[in-house]
């Protein structure tokens, strides 16, 4: 009897822990759990994006003569989203690499317009 009681109070224990774990799910996390499921697809979809917005960055930088490491860190930026792409990094990292590049190449652009 003692033992049923122990077994009953475990899986009562664990059913709590994992309900808990449920709940602190971000929507960022969930996201990420739906994007899993097209990975080839999104990695086809951010090396397009990310080359094209690299690209646009890169043209603005030069056609302001702006400092050469403005050029370098678009550059840099750019390749880092391609390189996790093509290189199959886990989802995670595609997608923040992507957004940081974004980012930064969005700032550029504004700041030499």
């Amino acid at each position: 009897m003692l033992e049923t009681t122990q077994l009953k109070s475990d899986s009562l224990l664990s059913t709590i822990n994992e309900t808990k774990s449920q709940k602190t799910i971000t929507s960022y996390d969930r996201i990420i759990q739906r994007l899993d499921f097209s990975y080839f697809g999104l990695i086809s979809m951010t090396i397009l994006v990310g080359s094209i917005v690299g690209g646009l960055s890169a043209s603005v930088v030069l056609s302001n003569d702006a400092p050469i490491w403005q050029l370098c860190l678009v550059s840099a930026a750019a390749m880092a989203s391609n390189t996790a792409a093509i290189a199959q990094a886990p989802i995670k990292w595609v997608v923040n690499i992507f957004i940081l590049s974004i980012i930064v190449n969005s700032l550029l652009v504004i700041i030499n317009i």
